[in-house]
């Protein structure tokens, strides 16, 4: 989570002070909004990076069911199977 919260506070701040001397604010101004876009972008990507977590930790989690499930359909085969032969 540290990394989502210091690569979206860089980036909002970057692209934020960019724009505003891009749109000729005097730079303590720029500064002043790049550090507030900063912020705001870090909690946004901290947010978006915790739903992102949780939902590849939901995907591992039924991928793990799935293969339980799969295995304990082969072993039920298998006994199937060795009953059959032995009919």
């Amino acid at each position: 989570m540290k990394f989502a919260l210091l690569l979206g506070g860089f980036l909002g701040f970057v692209a934020i002070f960019a724009t505003a001397l891009a749109v000729g604010k005097n730079p303590s101004r720029a500064l002043l909004e790049a550090s507030m876009g900063s912020a705001i972008a870090g909690l946004l990507f901290r947010w978006w990076g915790m739903i992102w977590i949780r939902n590849v930790k939901q995907m591992l989690m039924e991928k793990q069911q799935a293969a339980i499930a799969a295995m304990a359909e082969a072993e039920e085969r298998k006994k199937r199977d060795a009953k059959e032969m032995a009919s």
